[in-house]
């Protein structure tokens, strides 16, 4: 809506008031990350023994190299011949994990392995779900109970008494965060003009999640009181309700100009600006309002309502796809950095920083495709070049972790880009649908990734390199069939008469020249 736009404008672009809804809602993201990573921490295979007949300790670090002590002319397996871990095995009391918590070793290994997997089918449902809803009930409301949810649940989840109970909670902790997070990158950039969109799209604290994450972890080391830790501390985001109001632009498009005005002149007092003239913003609102009655509730078919749209919205979908594909899958193949598990969670953290300085410095200079395209292009190559190196001498390890960790930071800011790209494509209407749909794209490349890393196994060991860095240069080359977006109005509406996807008349000017309905290149 370019009177809305109008309206910022003029409250200031990125005023005190925008900043503070800014950090405040974005300040959700380091609980958030803490909840979603937590399994980094709590899968981890603690040292453990059996005791061998001869007097001999058998002493296995599954993450690491493994250290054996026993007289050479012993024949020595980890496991039983059966794949079963002897009775009398015993785990070190330095770190308590999930795994020795319920001896899920040898054949049961599988399952902490699992049991992540099912957290991120839980992320695919909520994304889905809270799209939807947070467009029919509002933006804040969905937020503060969805995030009140996953703190009781994952305080929960510290006291349960089997694998399968907590694989159970573990589902719907991933469902919530990924409820939380859709509407949490939503509702900050229904704040600002199109300048400070990248900004508040990349921006944000989830890197500071997981490297605080590390010092959780190094400081406590029974996973019990480190979900309950974590849990506990997230309490205090819960006092922002009172500063953090419901989206003015998403009232506006439900018809509710009322409430969307208090805001407003509330943003106009706090800025210390004068309150601009409202009385032409009610009009469009009124008429933007009436071809959508028919449209009470909007749902995930509206993506794809016309023939632009389905372009858009399957173009960004598999942006998001690539990018969680591609981000988990170099995590799972560097895995074996130098130095610690805290540190290595806490570098995996710091890289992706120079990457989203590089969005938030660029993206409106350049435009949203390009710096999309570069950096989608910098992660696909960084893949190939990980593939010819492996190919060509395996045996450089350094090389290939710092090629890979490029590439790691170029995914972390080309998913940064595509996520402001894609708010800035889908209208207001069903932007929460549309970033849901996203969303649960990324979750299935999420799932999807661990299996490609799978495929090391096989008789190409460098095979997944190749098919993440595929998928990258594709994903860079499709970005340009996108309609730029850069310093453009956000756009509010979906304006189609079924069967019809031309321009609608009205008056005899078309409904573009009334309410902006598209970006000006669709």
């Amino acid at each position: 809506m370019l009177e809305f736009e109008n309206v910022l404008q003029q409250l200031g672009s990125f005023g005190p008031y925008q900043r503070r809804v800014f950090i405040l809602v974005s300040m959700f993201e380091t609980p958030v990350a803490w909840a979603m990573l937590l399994p980094i921490f709590l899968n981890v295979v603690p040292e453990w023994k059996c005791p061998d007949t001869s007097n001999a300790s058998l002493v296995y670090n599954s993450s690491f190299t493994s250290n054996i002590s026993f007289p050479l002319s012993i024949n020595v397996k980890k496991c039983s011949e059966s794949g079963l871990l002897c009775p009398e095995a015993s785990f070190t009391k330095e770190i308590q994990t999930i795994v020795s918590e319920w001896s899920l070793v040898c054949d049961r290994k599988w399952i902490p392995g699992t049991i992540t997997t099912i957290q991120m089918c839980g992320l695919l449902v909520g994304a889905l779900v809270m799209g939807q809803l947070a467009d029919i009930f509002g933006r804040r409301r969905l937020l503060y109970l969805a995030y009140s949810l996953l703190l009781a649940v994952s305080l929960g989840s510290a006291f349960v008494n089997s694998w399968q109970l907590f694989a159970v909670f573990r589902f719907f902790i991933g469902a919530l965060v990924g409820s939380v997070m859709v509407v949490n990158f939503v509702l900050p950039l229904e704040f600002v003009t199109p300048s400070w969109r990248t900004f508040c799209g990349c921006v944000g604290f989830w890197a500071v999640g997981l490297m605080t994450l590390a010092v959780w972890g190094y400081f406590i080391t029974n996973w019990r009181y480190l979900v309950i830790g974590t849990s506990v501390s997230g309490v205090f985001m819960l006092f922002s309700w009172w500063f953090v109001p419901e989206s003015p632009r998403w009232l506006l498009s439900k018809g509710r100009y009322d409430e969307a005005e208090a805001i407003l002149i509330t943003v106009a007092r706090y800025n210390k600006v004068d309150l601009p003239d409202l009385s032409t913003l009610r009009k469009v609102s009124e008429i933007s309002n009436k071809p959508e009655k028919r449209f009470k509730n909007f749902s995930y078919w509206h993506l794809f309502r016309t023939c632009q749209m389905t372009k858009n919205s399957l173009i960004v979908m598999y942006g998001w796809f690539v990018s969680s594909s591609v981000y988990y899958g170099l995590n799972f193949n560097t895995r074996n950095l130098a130095g610690n598990l805290h540190l290595n969670v806490f570098i995996s953290g710091l890289v992706e920083i120079p990457a989203l300085v590089y969005v938030v410095a660029l993206n409106n200079i350049f435009g949203r495709r390009k710096i999309t395209l570069s950096l989608m292009l910098l992660a696909g190559i960084s893949c190939l070049a990980v593939l010819v190196i492996n190919l060509i001498d395996e045996s450089q390890t350094t090389l290939i972790i710092v090629i890979a960790m490029i590439g790691k930071s170029a995914i972390s800011g080309g998913w940064a880009a595509t996520q402001v790209f894609s708010a800035e494509t889908f209208p207001t209407v069903v932007r929460n649908i549309g970033i849901g749909a996203c969303a649960m794209s990324a979750r299935i490349g999420g799932i999807i990734a661990p299996q490609i890393v799978l495929l090391s196994k096989g008789s190409i060991d460098e095979l997944p390199f190749a098919v993440f860095g595929g998928l990258a240069l594709l994903c860079g080359f499709l970005m340009l069939c996108l309609p730029e977006t850069n310093n453009k109005p956000l756009t509010d509406h979906i304006i189609t008469i079924p069967g019809i996807d031309d321009e609608v008349k009205v008056n005899g000017r078309s409904m573009e020249e009334e309410i902006p309905l598209h970006h000006p290149e669709s």
